[in-house]
């Protein structure tokens, strides 16, 4: 029973990276999806 603390207290740290980690992919999301956009948007606009 001793030795189920240990898991039990990394476990509370996996939040805490998973976290940073959606936010660093969907920060880089952002930025691929607004970097995606503006050339459509400006041959749009040069079609038009």
């Amino acid at each position: 029973m001793g030795q189920r603390v240990r898991p039990t207290a990394a476990e509370m740290f996996v939040p805490a990276d998973l976290l940073q980690g959606i936010l660093v992919v969907s920060s880089f999301g952002f930025w691929a999806v607004m970097l995606g956009l503006i050339p459509v948007l400006l041959f749009r606009v040069w079609l038009a």
